[in-house]
């Protein structure tokens, strides 16, 4: 009788704070470099995606070898958004030995979640999205996976189809790979986003702290995002362990 009477009163406490507190953080694997990429201009792959994603409660963001597309998953169900015929129609199984030039993928069998009521520009989601998860005892020298549901406002997307023989280096005018672009706005969607403060430049472009991915359900589409403004009443969901 105690033990579910402390039982209840834990649950009843998660749901007056949003968040408990998660006894172990979700690991993130990371396969590639986004700054040797750029650097010594290489696209060849380095994992196979069947070798790297986990079958069940796998959650990634990713670019296709030679930069022929995007990879998303979320919840296991892949979304590879090959850019060759724009964006959109992503197929969802891996063909045979399809590889990744760059990849962050996590297992998270349970998420806790809260709901971000007002809107907010990419800054102050992201600050409020660190600030939650500190709220839920994360360690944010770490990396860890995110989750964020709903409308929102404005998202600007991209599918890279292949190298740009234009790219003169970083900081040029030209993109290492061809992109598709679309600016979506009251866009319903969930968007899969990975955070590392300590190892900017791996999965995220140097000098940045995040990578986000949105899926678009009934498009089939699996894009970066490359801005993101929240609409009201998004759901922030983090890891539990």
């Amino acid at each position: 009788m105690g033990k579910a009477i402390y039982i209840g009163v834990t649950a009843i406490l998660s749901l007056m704070s949003g968040f408990i507190a998660s006894a172990e953080q979700s690991e993130v694997v990371s396969y590639g470099a986004y700054k040797e990429m750029i650097q010594q201009r290489k696209s060849e792959g380095v994992i196979e995606l069947q070798t790297a994603i986990p079958v069940t409660d796998s959650y990634a963001v990713g670019a296709i070898e030679h930069g022929r597309g995007e990879i998303t998953v979320l919840d296991g169900r892949i979304y590879l958004d090959y850019g060759i015929d724009g964006m959109g129609q992503s197929a969802h199984t891996i063909p045979q030995s399809e590889q990744a030039v760059l990849l962050a993928v996590s297992q998270v069998e349970q998420w806790q979640s809260v709901t971000i009521e007002g809107a907010m520009n990419q800054e102050d989601l992201y600050m409020e999205i660190l600030g939650l998860a500190m709220d839920a005892d994360f360690d944010v020298d770490k990396p860890f996976p995110f989750l964020l549901e709903g409308n929102f406002d404005q998202l600007q997307i991209h599918v890279i189809n292949e190298r740009n023989p234009a790219f003169t280096g970083h900081g040029g005018g030209e993109k290492f790979y061809h992109q598709h672009r679309e600016l979506r706005t009251n866009q319903r969607a969930t968007v899969v986003g990975f955070y590392s403060a300590l190892q900017q430049g791996i999965y995220t472009h140097p000098g940045e702290s995040w990578h986000l991915h949105a899926v678009i359900e009934g498009e089939k589409i699996g894009a970066h995002v490359d801005r993101i403004v929240s609409g009201s009443n998004i759901r922030l969901k983090l890891p539990v362990r």
